[in-house]
């Protein structure tokens, strides 16, 4: 008995061709989700800001400092203990006094722990700084 190659191989083209569109759409439905999706930056502690009956959106920052609730810091992605904030962050204001600076603190710190950080930034130098809040939600 002799096996037909012939009948073999057109089977696996025809499967090959039922295939093949699938995998198109497939790959065509993750580029769009790649670049249609919103990747959103994960915050290096939890925050929560007070809110603000005020709707304006904020531009983007060079900078962002992070205040938790139990007093951890964090400039931009990382963690850092108070000497070495402060330290960090004054010789980037200094090198660089034109940077934006925002400042998303929780809304049950202690408000001497931003002044303490507005202060650190007025002596370094810098005159564009933000507070982020939250917009407050209709009663």
């Amino acid at each position: 008995m002799k096996l037909s190659t012939s009948q073999n191989t057109a089977q696996s083209a025809s499967i090959d061709d039922r295939i093949m569109p699938l995998i198109n759409i497939v790959f065509l439905l993750l580029i769009f989700f790649l670049v249609a999706g919103v990747i959103k930056d994960v915050e290096p502690v939890e925050v929560d800001p007070p809110a603000s009956i005020a709707e304006i959106e904020s531009e983007n920052s060079d900078l962002t400092i992070f205040i938790a609730e139990n007093g951890q810091l964090a400039l931009d992605d990382d963690l850092l203990d108070d000497t070495i904030f402060k330290t960090k962050l004054t010789a980037i204001i200094t090198n660089h006094p034109e940077k934006s600076v925002r400042i998303v603190a929780d809304k049950n710190i202690d408000s001497t722990k931003v002044i303490d950080i507005l202060e650190t930034l007025r002596q370094a130098g810098s005159s564009q700084v933000k507070l982020t809040t939250r917009v407050k939600e209709a009663p």
